[in-house]
């Protein structure tokens, strides 16, 4: 996935570890309706239009985005695929889930969720949604950076796990690793393009969790020690990525991080 570059030792191993560990549907915890993959990054609804219902295997960092490819649409439905957040270990619950998260999971508490907007809903179409800071849920289309804010509410002061509702005219989503995606497309721009602050280095970061690229490895940290805040979008950055072996064979010192073939991050 690259190499994470850090301001420092304090911000440690542990929220990488959290933040980096594979992010998956839950296998166990899922509405009668589901059928998972051996990966359990696909999910199909068997039958009528509700049970549709699964989390994410492990709770999710605030900005850290949730993305999914809508993979099959069932057209005699109508309604789509919804999303939210909630702060209950789903391993917590106990019994069969209701057979919808809005508004049944929602009111049971400890879960805000709601439908994406219906222009956002189409096969193969790339939905992503993350909660920021304040406990407000965005959501974009297709990698594409400008958002749309679609609910408030959540509470960050808990561990957060995502909740998808395959509802509707959603038939089967996939659960999908946007770096990754965006390491892919972007390393190859940012290896033929100079840093657009400096002008003279080559680009080679990625600002995380909104992807955008086009900045060399210095300028990358003097914005991640300052302001904090993408100079493209103003979200605020949690790391900076190595996105090319470019940026390793500048001699970046050891504590940035090193290629992901071996050493851990730091």
């Amino acid at each position: 996935m690259g190499a994470c570059l850090s301001p420092s030792d304090d911000e440690s191993d542990g929220f990488l570890e959290a933040s980096y560990s594979p992010l998956f549907f839950h296998p166990h915890v899922k509405g009668s309706q589901i059928f998972m993959d051996e990966s359990c990054c696909t999910v199909s609804r068997m039958d009528t239009f509700h049970d549709g219902i699964v989390f994410s295997n492990r709770p999710v960092e605030p900005y850290e985005k949730v993305t999914l490819k809508i993979l099959q649409e069932d057209q005699k439905w109508k309604g789509g695929l919804r999303v939210g957040f909630t702060w209950k270990n789903p391993c917590l619950r106990f019994g069969p889930l209701p057979p919808f998260v809005c508004p049944n999971l929602v009111i049971q508490g400890k879960t805000c969720a709601c439908v994406i907007p219906d222009e956002y809903i189409g096969q193969d179409n790339i939905i992503s949604f993350w909660v920021d800071g304040q406990g407000c849920v965005f959501c974009s289309i297709n990698l594409e950076a400008e958002r749309s804010f679609l609910f408030k509410g959540v509470s960050v002061e808990s561990p957060l796990w995502a909740v998808v509702d395959v509802y509707g005219r959603t038939k089967a989503v996939q659960l999908l690793d946007p770096p990754t995606l965006d390491l892919q497309a972007g390393a190859e721009e940012s290896t033929a393009e100079d840093c657009m602050v400096c002008c003279e280095s080559r680009a080679s970061t990625m600002m995380f969790p909104c992807c955008h690229t086009g900045f060399c490895s210095s300028c990358s940290l003097k914005i991640f020690r300052t302001s904090a805040r993408c100079p493209l979008c103003r979200e605020k950055v949690k790391k900076i990525l190595q996105i090319s072996t470019l940026a390793e064979s500048e001699g970046l010192p050891s504590w940035l991080g090193r290629s992901e073939s071996g050493s851990s991050l730091r």
